[in-house]
């Protein structure tokens, strides 16, 4: 049997398709970044928004195997609804991303926000190509109750597309309003909300993709978080300064290159 052939083997699709699928869920993180940080250009700390993202692609690879596992598959299968695993796994990204906002490398620039957004863009993206996977390499044998699309065609693609426009989005929206409360000195209870987010969100995810009305709640939370994080958290790690430079180009519409902030610019 050549290296080919077992690779279809045991990831159940050829691999060229799932290179497909990951190119889709990696989308995300440029509409998201687009529709998140666009504004903040040359305001925010690039080397740490940059790496947290890094981290949200690790971190999602580990999260979106235990959320398939764990929450997923027992949902999808109609078998029971795991809430203790559901909460388990919520509460513990929550306290994971509490945890890495929180380090000093993030807080010497005051870049909770917008290293929480880039950390949920790269769950998000991660978790996305979870979802396509199942799309296309469910077949109706499987034993699932039934997803919108199955198999691999352009309808599975594009609802693909579909979920790579919001879900990188709503967990980075989840992701800088946690940052926000970091910055703001408050990290536990904003990790138990946090975690009630994460919960409800694998929920209308699970059932968004068999009921796909389900999912129609995420574009109303992408507005409503997205108004909140241009007017209050993403600009909130800003000296005063820069936030009057920030409104002040905001308001005349000029944009500016990306650039890291400096601890002495800071200071000033």
């Amino acid at each position: 049997m050549t290296l080919e052939a077992k690779g279809v083997v045991e990831i159940g699709i050829p691999l060229w398709q799932l290179q497909v699928a990951t190119s889709i869920g990696l989308i995300g993180v440029w509409i998201g970044w687009r529709g998140g940080m666009s504004k903040m250009i040359g305001f925010y700390d690039l080397p740490t928004a940059t790496r947290l993202l890094l981290y949200g692609f690790f971190v999602g690879a580990v999260y979106q195997a235990a959320a398939s596992s764990l929450v997923l598959d027992p949902l999808w299968s109609a078998e029971r609804i795991p809430l203790i695993e559901i909460l388990l796994l919520s509460l513990t990204l929550s306290l994971l991303t509490m945890f890495l906002l929180t380090r000093e490398g993030v807080r010497q620039l005051n870049g909770q926000p917008t290293a929480g957004w880039t950390f949920g863009l790269g769950l998000g993206s991660m978790l996305v190509v979870l979802l396509i996977y199942r799309l296309i390499s469910t077949t109706y044998s499987d034993g699932i109750k039934g997803f919108v699309t199955m198999g691999f065609g352009w309808p599975s693609l594009l609802f693909g597309g579909l979920l790579a426009c919001i879900v990188p989005w709503t967990m980075a929206i989840i992701g800088s309003w946690q940052g926000w409360h970091a910055l703001e000195g408050r990290r536990f209870k904003p990790a138990f909300k946090a975690m009630l987010l994460h919960s409800m969100l694998l929920i209308v995810i699970a059932f968004g993709l068999m009921y796909l009305p389900a999912l129609f709640i995420l574009p109303a939370v992408i507005i409503w978080g997205q108004s909140k994080a241009d007017r209050i958290w993403l600009p909130s790690g800003l000296s005063p300064r820069m936030k009057q430079e920030w409104t002040r180009l905001q308001r005349t519409g000029i944009s500016t290159g990306v650039r890291a902030v400096g601890s002495e610019e800071e200071a000033e």
